[in-house]
């Protein structure tokens, strides 16, 4: 069992690696570049949304900050 953690530890057949990039034409590539910005831009507007739903979820009124915020007296 040991054998056959150590002999697929390190190996993916999965993903594009350094070799299989270097084969891309220079179409594939752009196109390769292009995808991954969208995805990087889909999954960025996706936590921004939660960050802000997650803002917009919590309830802020006058009374809840009257009872946080100690009594000040103003002359």
């Amino acid at each position: 069992m040991d054998d056959y953690r150590q002999d697929s530890a390190c190996t993916s057949s999965s993903g594009l690696t350094q070799a299989s990039f270097d084969k891309l034409s220079a179409d594939e590539t752009a196109t390769y570049r292009r995808w991954r910005r969208a995805v990087l831009a889909f999954y960025c507007s996706v936590l921004l949304l939660g960050g802000f739903a997650l803002l917009a979820s919590i309830p802020v009124s006058n009374r809840e900050m009257a009872q946080v915020m100690p009594a000040v007296s103003v002359p």
